[in-house]
Formats: structure tokens, C-alpha cells, sequence
């Protein structure tokens, strides 16, 4: 007598099971391979995390974006020292005035690479001209929020995140993607 239970196919149950299992073992690590970063797929193509974000730096400064002064701080409440200030941002000079220049936070938003890359490279020109300044990074929400309430210094914005009008007490520059093609980022 056969030892074996079969089915009304002709196949042992036993192999009918064990098919089953490396079937949904099979499933499974596909599914795993490649939903977890980085994926099989990304591997690749060549879309690892790290070849991601260099794309992203490497990516160009598009349409407009705002250099906001906060006129309700103390530092920043001379008309005088915020026309220098947006004239060396601008490039129009290339010197601050040497009055005791204040201690300035730059706020940026922490994904946009292709502004926090000219940011970093604008810190480093006022701290070359004797300013000492700090480069604040925020979520897109979270720089939205303080600039809306006023909780910054120095903001440094795309046009697409805020508009102008949502800052009526700043004192804005416009800058152009053009106007901030020359400081160079290398990461």
C-alpha cells in the first residue's frame, strides 16, 4: 500500500505543497528585491541613492527665487545696512560695510540642492567678507511656516514655494536663476 496521499490530479500532496512554498518564497524576495532601497532595478539602471542625489546637485537653478530681509529685527531694521546687504547678494559689490556686521542665520529649504548649493556658497562669500553667518536648513513646510510668521532673519526661497505677497513686511530681493549661476557648488 502506497504511503503517499495523492490528489485527484495524480500529484502527491507533499509535492503539491512544497511547490506552493518555494512559489511564495519566490514572490516574497522578488517583492523584496525590489521594493528596498536600492532596488535590483535601480542597481541597474544606475539609480542608487547616491547617483539620485548627485542628479539632484548637479541640477540648475530654474526661475526665480527671493532673498528675504526680516526689517522687524533689530539687525536688520537699517535701511542702509539691508540695501548693502541685497547689493552683495546681487553682485552689484563685492565689500560689507565694516560697521560691526551683525551674526546672520540664512534659512533654506533642505530639499531644493540646487538653492541650498548656491546658499552654502553665499554663506561663504559673506563669511569671506566678514560676516559671520549660519546656514539653517527646514523642511519645505517648516521654512514655509517660519517665514509666514516671521520666525527668520535671513530666507532664502524659491518662487514656486512662496510667494511674495504671503511676506508683506520683508524686504525682498528678486533674484533670477541667471543672476546666481556664479558661485559654484562641488559636494
Amino acid at each position: 500500500m502506497n504511503n503517499h496521499a495523492i490528489n485527484k490530479r495524480g500529484l502527491p500532496v507533499k509535492g503539491k505543497f512544497i511547490t506552493l512554498v518555494l512559489t511564495l518564497g519566490f514572490l516574497a524576495a522578488f517583492g523584496v528585491f525590489m521594493h528596498s532601497p536600492p532596488s535590483i532595478l535601480d542597481g541597474l539602471t544606475g539609480a542608487t541613492p547616491k547617483a539620485k542625489r548627485a542628479a539632484q546637485m548637479a541640477a540648475p537653478l530654474e526661475g526665480n527665487y527671493l532673498f528675504c530681509i526680516n526689517p522687524a529685527l533689530e539687525p536688520f531694521s537699517d535701511a542702509d545696512f539691508r540695501n548693502d546687504l541685497k547689493a552683495f547678494v546681487s553682485g552689484e559689490t563685492e565689500v560689507l560695510s565694516d560697521a560691526g556686521l551683525p551674526h546672520m542665520t540664512l534659512s533654506v529649504c533642505e530639499t531644493d540642492y540646487p538653492l541650498l548649493c548656491y546658499a552654502t556658497a553665499l554663506c561663504e562669500r559673506l563669511t569671506a567678507a566678514g560676516a559671520d553667518v549660519t546656514l539653517k536648513q527646514y523642511s519645505e513646510t517648516m521654512l514655509r511656516s517660519r517665514a509666514i510668521n516671521g520666525r527668520y532673519q535671513l530666507l532664502l526661497v524659491s518662487e514656486n514655494t512662496l510667494d511674495a505677497t504671503a511676506l508683506p513686511d520683508a524686504d525682498i530681493l528678486l533674484l533670477s536663476a541667471e543672476e546666481m549661476e556664479g558661485p559654484s557648488c562641488e559636494n
